[in-house]
């Protein structure tokens, strides 16, 4: 595959009252769409690429500082694939105007630490600010207590002490604050702190 080939929206799956696979919702002036991560999404590594080297040129709150080729983005899906076919991890990914507008992932940690889902979110920058967040955030969570195996009894993230808006969207959702780490994060010469967050399911 050479991730070049089209979007197929008119073969996308459809919103069940039971598992949750593809919605349209609308933003403001936009309708977005909400999808869950399949097989063949592997031919739109592109799409892929092209969000998460966005987030970089923006040099955005994210742990990834290097642009990414299209063969490490497609080897990065598959593992994701990977985990989503073990029910190791739930995965959305928003579209709008046939690009990636965001991205969120529950992923379970293993052994003795199965018990606890890992969160994150990310956002393009013109998308940010609409509600988006929001949504994801309740989206991924209903979908981590259907379909991760075992269900998690603790779901935790990780921020910078400088993300307000994400740290208050958050807290919004019945997160708390359990730690803050020194000087966890490199953004523009600054060490920022790493707060941890976490939610008992």
């Amino acid at each position: 595959m050479n991730g070049d080939t089209p979007v197929a929206w008119e073969n996308s799956p459809s919103m069940s009252a039971k598992n949750f696979d593809m919605e349209v919702k609308s933003f403001g002036d936009k309708k977005i769409i909400t999808k869950t991560l399949f097989e063949k999404d592997v031919s739109k590594t592109r799409y892929f690429k092209d969000f998460i080297n966005s987030l970089v040129e923006e040099k955005a709150q994210i742990l990834i500082k290097k642009k990414k080729s299209l063969k490490e983005e497609r080897e990065w899906l598959k593992a994701k694939l990977k985990g989503v076919k073990e029910k190791k991890s739930v995965f959305l990914v928003s579209w709008h105007n046939k690009k990636i507008i965001a991205e969120a992932e529950i992923y379970l940690l293993e052994e003795r630490k199965e018990h606890v889902g890992i969160l994150s979110i990310a956002i393009r920058k013109d998308y940010r600010g609409m509600g988006l967040g929001t949504y994801l955030t309740e989206k991924i969570l209903k979908l981590a207590k259907t379909r991760l195996k075992p269900i998690p009894k603790i779901i935790r993230l990780s921020l910078s002490q400088t993300n307000k808006i994400a740290m208050k969207l958050y807290k919004d959702l019945g997160f708390k604050q359990v730690a803050r780490v020194s000087h966890q994060y490199q953004f523009n010469g600054n060490l920022i702190d790493e707060l941890i967050m976490i939610l008992e399911f």
